[in-house]
């Protein structure tokens, strides 16, 4: 080792990298927030003091059985979408090709509600007091009970979504429900 060497090039790079990972650290530690719920935002003005903007729906104390009138409502539309292709069926005026695409679409229409059954059932699972599932063609509308969302709780929603369904995330909508 030559003499008035302090730090060899390998030992400088290793304090370098140490001082990035504590920058990193502090800057995350900083910009992260626990308590920041989806769904609130604030105004953008000159104001110094934002206020949290609620979104979220409120159900009424007429309401108490909101999710039930939801379930009902939209148990009753799939069994009516159901009826009218089973009636379809029993034409004698159908093609075989026609016929086969009654019967497609009465499978798919069991497992919509085969799917939203279980998630509702996984996500009561994990805590939520009560959901409601509509299943489209095309995307996901969930409704939830709960003052608020969480960052985990809407990750929690849309993972079990994903994993039941192969809807994309860009087409899940989360509605709490107060």
């Amino acid at each position: 080792m030559k003499k008035g060497k302090v730090f060899t090039k390998g030992q400088a790079i290793l304090v370098v990298m140490v001082l990035c990972l504590g920058a990193a650290v502090w800057l995350n530690m900083k910009f992260s927030s626990k308590e920041k719920y989806l769904g609130e935002a604030a105004y953008v003005s000159g104001d110094s003091s934002p206020e949290a903007v609620a979104t979220s729906a409120k159900v009424g104390a007429a309401d108490k059985n909101y999710f039930d009138t939801v379930r009902g409502e939209r148990n009753a539309n799939l069994k009516k979408q159901q009826e009218l292709v089973e009636e379809s069926l029993k034409s004698s005026s159908l093609s075989d090709e026609e016929k086969s695409a009654a019967v497609d679409r009465i499978a798919e229409l069991v497992s919509r509600m085969e799917k939203e059954n279980n998630i509702e059932t996984l996500l009561k699972g994990k805590d939520f007091a009560d959901a409601v599932v509509i299943i489209g063609d095309k995307d996901v509308n969930v409704i939830v009970k709960s003052d608020g969302l969480t960052t985990t709780q809407t990750l929690q929603i849309q993972d079990i979504i994903t994993s039941q369904t192969s809807i994309p995330l860009a087409n899940i909508k989360i509605v709490p429900v107060k």
